[in-house]
Parts: C-alpha cells; sequence; structure tokens
C-alpha cells in the first residue's frame, strides 16, 4: 500500500495512543452488537468521525471495509496530469477513522440481513446492529469487458480506465498515458450504460482534446487522427439538461466523433482491437484501435439485492430526501450506491453526508428526520489543460446559481483550476482528518431546522454557536 508520510503519521497516532491522555477507550472491535454499523469507509469513515465527535462518543459504532485505500476520484483528472502526487490521490483508508471507532481489519461485508438487524461478514462472523449505513458506493464491474482488465494491468498496453490498478507499484505512472503517449490514429473513450459511478467525474475527453490540440501543433502528435466517444446512453448527464446540452454542444464544436447506442464487451490486448454492441440490436462489430479508455462500468451488490434493499436499477432504495431506506427505516444510503435522481459524485455524497448524520441521531432518539437532502450535486469539469468549471445542480433539474460559470475558458476558469490544483487535494485530506465539517461550510458543522414547537436539547453553547441551520 502506497503511504505518504503525513498519512502515516495520522493513521498511527489513533488507535495505539488512544486512553493515553484520556480516560475514554476505543470501542472494542469484537462486540456482538453496535449502535451504529457503517458499510463502506471513504464517506463512511468520514461520516463515523462526525457522528462520535457531535455525539460526544455516546454510541458505540462499527466501520465495514475490506480495502486498504481509497482512490480520491474528484482530482482523477488533475492526477492523470501529474499536477498531483499519488500518495495525495491514494489515501490509507483508515485515515477517515478516528481514535475511537471499531473497525472490521478489511474484512467485508457479505451479507445483510435487515429483518435481523444483522449483518454477517465474509469470514463468518455476525454483528447486530442498531443503525445501519450502506456507505459501499457502486460495484464496479470490469468482467463486464472481456479481455479488459489484462490489458489494463499491463504497462505497454494503450488501455486505461479511471482507477489504478490494485496490483500496480507506486512507480507504476501508466495513468498519465493517456493524454501524453497517444501519437496518431484511433482513439476511443468509452461511456457505459446508467448507472454507472464516475458520471461526468471521469469525462476526460475535453482535457485530452485540448492536450492533442496543443501537441499536433506543436509537432509532436500527427495529424492523421481521430477522437470517437462510444455513447450507449442518450444524454452525457443524466438529470441536467444544461449539462447534457453543454457536453453536447462542446464536443460539436471541438470536432469530437461521437456514436451513440453502442457499448464496449471486449478488447484484444495482443491485436489491439475492441468490440462494440449495439444496445438495441445486439450486433456486435470489431474495429482496431491505437488508443482506448473505458469508465469502469458497474453492477449491482449482490448482499443488497438478496436483502431485497435494491431499487429496479440494482441501486439502494431511499427517500430522496431523507436518505432513509424506504422499507427499514433503521438504514440509511449515503454516497453512489443511492438510488436518487442526480449527479452522483463525491461532492453530492458530501452534503448526504450532513443529512444521514443528523437523521440517524434523530432516529435513535425516536424524532421525526428534519434534515432533507436537496440533490446539490457540484462536479469538475476540465476544459483544457489549465480551466475548469463545475457542473451544479439540484433535483428536479434545477440549476445551482455557479452551474457552468465560466465554461467558456478565460482567465476566471484558469483561477478555477488553479485553485482545485493548489488547495482541494490538501482539503480532502483535512475532511478525512476531522479538521473541518467539509462541503458546504467547512468550519462550521451544518445543521438543520427544528419541527415547529421543538426545542434545541444541546445547551446554552448551541445558542452561542447555533451554526447554519436550513430548511433542506
Amino acid at each position: 500500500m502506497l503511504i505518504s508520510g503525513m498519512q502515516l503519521r495520522h493513521s498511527l497516532t489513533p488507535r495505539y495512543f488512544a486512553g493515553v491522555f484520556n480516560k475514554r477507550k476505543p470501542t472494542k472491535k469484537d462486540l456482538d452488537h453496535y449502535d451504529v454499523v457503517i458499510i463502506g469507509c471513504n464517506l463512511g469513515g468520514v461520516l463515523s468521525r462526525q457522528l462520535d465527535k457531535v455525539s460526544h462518543g455516546k454510541y458505540k459504532t462499527m466501520v465495514v471495509l475490506d480495502q486498504n485505500i481509497n482512490q480520491i476520484t474528484p482530482i482523477r483528472q488533475i492526477y492523470e496530469q501529474q499536477k498531483t502526487a499519488k500518495t495525495d490521490f491514494l489515501l490509507n483508508a483508515k485515515l477517515s477513522l478516528n481514535m475511537y471507532t471499531a473497525h472490521s481489519d478489511q474484512v467485508g461485508s457479505q451479507t445483510i440481513l435487515p429483518e435481523e438487524n444483522a449483518i454477517i461478514l465474509r469470514n463468518g462472523r455476525r454483528i447486530g446492529y442498531g443503525q445501519l449505513v450502506v456507505a459501499m458506493g457502486q460495484q464496479v464491474n470490469y468482467d463486464a469487458i472481456k479481455g479488459f482488465e489484462e490489458a489494463w494491468q499491463d504497462f505497454d498496453s494503450p488501455v486505461f480506465t479511471n482507477l489504478d490498478h490494485p496490483s500496480w507499484r507506486s512507480s507504476n505512472h501508466k495513468y498519465t498515458r493517456w493524454h501524453y503517449n497517444f501519437n496518431h490514429g484511433e482513439a476511443y473513450f468509452c461511456i457505459p450504460q446508467f448507472p454507472f459511478s464516475g458520471e461526468v467525474e471521469s469525462y476526460n475527453f475535453l482535457l485530452s482534446q485540448r492536450i492533442w490540440e496543443w501537441q499536433t501543433a506543436n509537432g509532436r502528435q500527427s495529424p492523421i487522427k481521430r477522437l470517437t466517444i462510444i455513447q450507449p446512453n442518450e444524454r452525457f448527464v443524466q438529470y441536467n439538461d444544461a449539462g447534457d446540452q453543454f457536453f453536447k454542444e462542446e464536443i460539436k464544436r471541438r470536432n469530437i466523433n461521437v456514436e451513440y447506442g453502442l457499448k464496449l464487451v471486449e478488447v484484444n490486448k495482443q491485436q489491439n482491437t475492441a468490440t462494440f454492441e449495439d444496445v438495441k440490436t445486439g450486433n456486435r462489430q470489431t474495429r482496431p484501435f491505437n488508443h482506448l479508455y473505458a469508465v469502469a462500468p458497474t453492477k449491482p451488490h449482490d448482499q443488497l439485492v438478496k436483502a431485497g434493499l435494491t431499487t429496479s436499477k440494482g441501486l439502494l432504495d431511499v427517500n430522496i430526501k431523507t436518505l432513509q431506506h424506504n422499507k427499514y427505516k433503521n438504514i440509511f444510503g449515503l454516497g453512489d450506491v443511492n438510488d436518487v435522481p442526480t449527479t452522483n459524485c463525491f461532492w453530492a455524497g458530501f452534503h448526504q453526508l450532513h443529512v444521514v448524520r443528523n437523521n440517524i441521531e434523530r432516529n435513535i432518539a425516536g424524532k421525526s428526520l428534519n434534515a432533507e437532502y436537496d440533490g446539490y450535486s457540484k462536479v469538475p469539469i476540465l476544459l483544457g489543460q489549465n480551466t475548469l468549471t463545475f457542473l451544479c445542480h439540484k433535483y428536479n433539474n434545477e440549476n445551482a446559481w455557479h452551474n457552468l460559470y465560466f465554461s467558456n475558458g478565460g482567465f476566471l476558469a484558469s483561477l478555477r483550476y488553479y485553485n482545485w490544483c493548489k488547495n482541494f487535494k490538501k482539503a480532502f485530506i483535512d475532511i478525512y482528518l476531522e479538521k473541518n465539517w467539509g462541503p458546504p461550510y467547512y468550519k462550521i458543522k451544518k445543521s438543520f431546522k427544528l419541527p415547529e414547537g421543538e426545542s434545541n436539547d444541546h445547551g446554552f453553547l448551541s445558542k452561542l454557536l447555533p451554526g447554519k441551520k436550513e430548511s433542506h
């Protein structure tokens, strides 16, 4: 596992020194029952920190994790540009946990038993819960593309995706080659069918086009080349018309080829050929390629489907406002795993996090759920080598006030790009380490308007430092 000195310093501090300077002890890892069980250790880990902080350690919490690193997807594109280090993109998963939270030592969940308020880990251990938070993300499914993983893992194969292969050593920088090693011929950018993780967040083709345009103008790339987007969906952005229209117009303006109704189903590493299938007829065609990038397809989590927790899309069936499961009232969803009509991304997950944190506390106390998620999503779109805008919207196709600001490039788009490269890689680590509350207010915890007739029971300090109260 790749880990920086700063990550190591902070990851060693927690459970090793808990209780040395205070009387509180860490929650034991071997309990049969916990007040809160969280499956997933990216946003789920941050939630565990914040829940422990606001409750002053009142709840015994267990975080179930099955991997030792988290890939910070919002900075993937600047990572592919080598504008941020590998240790900023690949974070130690336990970094998001504080010293008091129990965890499963990388033994993941295998079965959820919602009728029995219990889960079973892959080693057979049974754990009961009072409240369950499902923060598993969407399950990557490279098996849907025959031969893809073999080509992706191979350093010399011109096949790329929006994740780093788990077998790569720290010295492996294949992820930069999509932008900088294309010389001529046919390049394909392949989008999977909805739903998938990385919608908009992984769309790096506008950046690629600008880099290749510059390289051609400076004699570093042959003018005999073509970039084609393979798009099985009718839209680039499911739930925002302005964002979808922006991509379609920008692609047309830049003369990028798009083929709708096709999906990637096979890659031949030896012959550098790709097979595409018509999503309506099932007819297949095989083509040679010089360069190929495929956003990771996903599939439903088997344990969620078997537990009866999903919608027809294979995503978690939650109330889109409270994020509480529509059938089981002590289960909540967080992040990409939720079936909610907005653009799933890291930032959307963070706005959900405050809602889940608040509503879990109230659910435990037997109170009504007063926090509501409004669908807010914010995704960076790299326009070129040093310009950036954001897709920002809410439910019901409502644009946020700063949606697609400065999308025509220019000085202000460059300032946004500079700020994203310089400040936000540190911001993610600060959030993991509980140095702030994360978006939208960072230094101030987001709180929610109480139901009429209900008073705040957190004492006089809450009147002096009430935080930001919102009705959504």
